[in-house]
């Protein structure tokens, strides 16, 4: 994993998360996918406790996944995280998930996180605190690449 990607997953595959075809469950790998945002929030500082006293949150608007590699019980996981762009109220981010012995890329998942006013229910600008982490981790990551599956589309491929 790249040493600028903070690693935001770290775990086996659960015996639970195996499917009928003997590898993890498409949704499981959006289910690390979704522990993986949860650990970021932390690592924002919107953690339980000032989500409950500022009474924020952060909302999924969109994401797309991008599987692979098959993955079996037990293999160890772990997922990193690239800001690739935010602005007042949003985060547009690129989780990759890796093999965690090997390296192999095994899945990806770009995504598009709101921040809520929970009180409002209303989208909302990011308090000084959040935003002050927000551009800490701008500033770590201002070097690396743009991931090559970021801002892909679904489409058939068709022969010309």
């Amino acid at each position: 994993m790249n040493p600028l990607l903070p690693i935001v997953f770290a775990g086996p595959v659960q015996p639970d998360w195996i499917d009928y075809n003997g590898h993890m469950n498409d949704a499981c790998y959006v289910l690390v996918f979704s522990r993986a945002i949860d650990q970021l929030m932390r690592e924002l500082g919107l953690d339980e406790d000032f989500r409950a006293q500022h009474q924020v949150s952060l909302y999924t608007l969109q994401s797309m996944v991008h599987y692979l590699h098959e993955v079996a019980q037990g293999e160890p996981l772990q997922v990193g995280v690239q800001l690739l762009e935010w602005d007042r109220k949003k985060l547009r981010l690129y989780f990759t998930m890796e093999h965690g012995l090997s390296g192999v890329e095994l899945a990806a998942m770009e995504t598009l996180l709101l921040h809520m006013d929970m009180a409002s229910q209303r989208p909302a600008p990011w308090l000084a605190a959040t935003e002050a982490c927000i551009q800490a981790l701008q500033q770590r990551q201002q070097t690396l690449s743009w991931p090559s599956l970021a801002g892909r589309s679904i489409a058939l491929v068709r022969p010309r």
